[in-house]
């Protein structure tokens, strides 16, 4: 009976650590009991399919292992919040450009400071995330991940600081493809703006640039609307397949 007890509690680590972390399951919104039970509900259906362990009484070992799932946990949930970040960042550089970058404040649902492009490719990232029922294919790959890093290995393979820089420029590649429209329709408006400044010099282009950048942005963005809707579930739906690389990395 302890022995069993140790699998559901090294079980319910993994993926109440995976559930804080993971953007969509990890919103500020949800009830932390209702995180807890869901994690709970995940561990108890895993915890039927996860063949069993030999622990033994030792505290140590117990001990090392809850760590293991913890980090383990952590670092899945790191990958698929580095991928939406994805799409977050596009928003930024957006705002950086169309000058919304000042307007920015302290989001508390979400526990950061963002400002409106920012705001809106994040709430599109989440809601493409559960509308393409991508969150199925994630808590499937969470439940692989214990046939690939099984509950009673203590030791993570591969785990050195070149992936996470990979991953980081990944991402940061991913949100500027996003946003390099954009911030093209946001360049031109600006050059047009100092071609105006230099031929018409009684017209005020400095109260004039932020309210005609802010009109253009939102016009250029409902016209690519569906194109960014398209990109971003591609950059969405590649989190699963993330996370399974990893896994495969960490396989025994």
């Amino acid at each position: 009976m302890i022995i069993q007890l140790q699998k559901l509690i090294l079980i319910f680590l993994r993926i109440t650590s995976f559930i804080v972390v993971c953007p969509g399951f990890s919103y500020k919104g949800f009830p932390n009991i209702l995180k807890v039970s869901l994690s709970f509900v995940f561990t108890v259906l895993v915890y039927s399919i996860t063949p069993e362990i030999e622990i033994g009484n030792e505290l140590l070992h117990f001990l090392l292992l809850s760590f293991k799932e913890v980090l383990l946990g952590v670092a899945i949930g790191f990958i698929s919040k580095v991928i939406f970040a994805a799409a977050e960042i596009a928003g930024q550089l957006i705002d950086f450009q169309v000058g919304f970058s000042m307007a920015s404040v302290y989001n508390p649902l979400s526990g950061t400071s963002a400002s409106n492009y920012g705001k809106v490719y994040y709430w599109l990232s989440i809601s493409l995330f559960f509308v393409l029922d991508l969150h199925h294919a994630v808590i499937e790959t969470l439940v692989k991940s214990f046939q690939y890093v099984p509950l009673g290995t203590v030791v993570l393979n591969e785990f050195n600081p070149e992936g996470i820089v990979k991953l980081f420029g990944m991402a940061f590649e991913l949100g500027l493809n996003l946003s390099v429209p954009m911030i093209i329709v946001v360049l031109v408006t600006d050059i047009a703006l100092g071609i105006i400044s230099k031929t018409v010099p009684q017209i005020n282009v400095l109260m004039l640039g932020m309210p005609l950048k802010a009109i253009i942005s939102f016009i250029a963005f409902m016209m690519i609307l569906s194109w960014v809707m398209r990109e971003i579930s591609g950059i969405v739906g590649s989190v699963p397949g993330y996370i399974e690389n990893f896994l495969q990395s960490q396989r025994w």
